[in-house]
């Protein structure tokens, strides 16, 4: 069960990485819904209960959110029914909540605008889900997220270098 959880999770992982070439939000939300579909498989093979019902509720926040747009309402009853079903499934003690803590921060903050809080907000929700994912034997995530880790520090590291060279042509103009 552990080589099957983790070949349906590098099915799922390839999907996340063909994600990063997608120009469109709109066909990242639906790209992505397939994605949480396949990691949801992936979980409940590895008896990961909470990260499969939370990719669950992921992909109707994508549909929402493609459909309707993403509303300060919309984000809090996605919360509650993330931490109620969380709860009520959770199988593996506080490292069971350690998802639900993660897709919560990341549903209320997902309109977020600055690239820099965006790559942040990815940054720090990933390391809960490593941690999950590791328990639950999904090694093939754990390598994923840590290379998603590097490439948005990375993506950090550029986007502050480009402010910092913005801010220097703008001294050299005075």
């Amino acid at each position: 069960m552990i080589l099957l959880g983790n070949i349906v999770s590098l099915i799922g992982s390839l999907v996340l990485v063909l994600i990063g070439l997608i120009k469109r939000k709109e066909h990242v939300l639906i790209a992505q819904c397939f994605q949480f579909g396949i990691m949801s498989v992936s979980n409940l093979i590895l008896g990961g209960i909470t990260g499969a019902l939370l990719n669950f509720v992921s992909m109707v926040r994508n549909l929402i959110g493609y459909k309707f747009g993403i509303t300060t309402p919309i984000k809090i009853v996605v919360i509650v029914i993330q931490v109620v079903l969380s709860l009520m499934m959770n199988n593996l003690g506080l490292i069971g909540l350690l998802p639900v803590i993660s897709v919560s921060v990341f549903t209320w903050l997902i309109d977020m605008k600055s690239d820099l809080g965006m790559k942040l907000l990815l940054l720090v929700t990933t390391f809960p889900w490593i941690i999950y994912d590791f328990t639950t034997k999904n090694y093939v995530s754990v390598l994923f997220d840590l290379a998603f880790v590097c490439t948005n520090c990375i993506g950090i590291y550029r986007i502050k270098r480009g402010s910092q060279e913005k801010s220097a042509d703008s001294v050299e103009k005075l």
